[in-house]
């Protein structure tokens, strides 16, 4: 499975110029049940009340501390956004756990996000809207399909398939990156249905077998990201994450929609050809016209210009004109 994700991955090789020049900023904490959630909550300077969004992490652990999380979240601060920098369940100060969780109990975490916004003074509370980062592409738009108080939603390199379908495409690319031959790369696959079988109450056996003989190959790097014992929580996350399809949800959700993904992910993350298709086709027959699907050419899961320095100006003029448009209204 593609265990560790690919937020995480980013946020540890980018260092991203800062400007706080352009707005203020607090720690927050806020509940969802039992579970303490927390934020960076950052406002920008110019007087109130603002539209609002609260930012939804990638994979694995992620906090406001990602580089490339905070990129985005600048940028929305920027163009009159107020915008909640969250720590992501069982990451940073948040409480919980999000390897016992599946996307479900993360959309519950997001909308909980929305109602702490909706009570600041700051805020105006009809206007707050999701932005969903990489995997957070997926929960995003499950907040939004039970969520009356959203009133827009943002998917970032967020793939339109299956969670299983995703978790192919991308460890048939990091294979590939890896240098290793197409026959290795199979082997790879092989491993990685496996994991799928053992899933859904295959034999650990084979899965142990499957992983030890990885191991042992010339790609033992990539099976030791594989789960190496049958009680870790990751598998209770990928139980409930395993057939997920995120473009139902889409079909759900009534808001206005905003989905951005970069060319080069295709060789990467996303399946980016394909989720485009399956996303304006499945939103075009059911007569959802208020959505846009913007690739920015040559960018890849970052979204980044080409020295990696900054996000792609391509990327950041899409956003803003999109958030003049459904957001801030000016």
């Amino acid at each position: 499975m593609s265990i560790i994700g690919a937020a995480v991955v980013l946020s540890a090789a980018l260092t991203l110029q800062q400007d706080t020049s352009l707005y203020r900023s607090e720690s927050v904490t806020y509940p969802n049940g039992d579970i303490t959630l927390a934020a960076e909550l950052m406002l920008p300077l110019r007087p109130g009340p603002h539209p609002a969004a609260v930012i939804i992490q990638g994979s694995g652990p992620s906090d406001r501390g990602n580089q490339w999380a905070r990129a985005i979240a600048e940028e929305l601060v920027k163009n009159g956004v107020t915008t909640l920098l969250t720590d992501k369940r069982g990451s940073g100060a948040s409480g919980g756990d999000w390897m016992t969780a599946g996307f479900e109990e993360l959309a519950d975490d997001a909308l909980a996000g929305v109602r702490f916004l909706g009570k600041r003074a700051e805020v105006e509370a009809r206007r707050i809207g999701l932005v969903g980062l990489s995997q957070g592409g997926w929960i995003a738009p499950v907040a939004a399909a039970r969520g009356d108080s959203v009133a827009f939603v943002i998917n970032i390199s967020g793939a339109n398939v299956s969670y299983a379908e995703q978790s192919f495409h991308e460890m048939a690319n990091t294979a590939r990156q890896a240098g290793l031959s197409e026959g290795e790369v199979q082997e790879v696959l092989a491993l990685n249905r496996a994991a799928g079988r053992y899933l859904v109450g295959g034999s650990w056996d084979d899965y142990e077998a499957a992983r030890g003989r990885g191991l042992q190959s010339s790609w033992g790097k990539i099976a030791e990201g594989f789960p190496a014992a049958r009680d870790l929580p990751i598998w209770t996350f990928l139980r409930k994450v395993a057939a997920f399809d995120p473009v139902p949800y889409w079909m759900l959700s009534p808001q206005p929609k905003l989905v951005v993904l970069g060319e080069d992910d295709e060789r990467d993350n996303v399946p980016v050809q394909e989720s485009v298709r399956r996303l304006e086709q499945a939103l075009s027959n059911a007569g959802e016209g208020n959505f846009q699907v913007v690739v920015i050419p040559k960018a890849g899961h970052a979204l980044m210009n080409p020295g990696r320095t900054a996000l792609a100006p391509e990327f950041v003029a899409a956003l803003a004109a999109w958030l003049k448009r459904h957001a801030t209204g000016g």
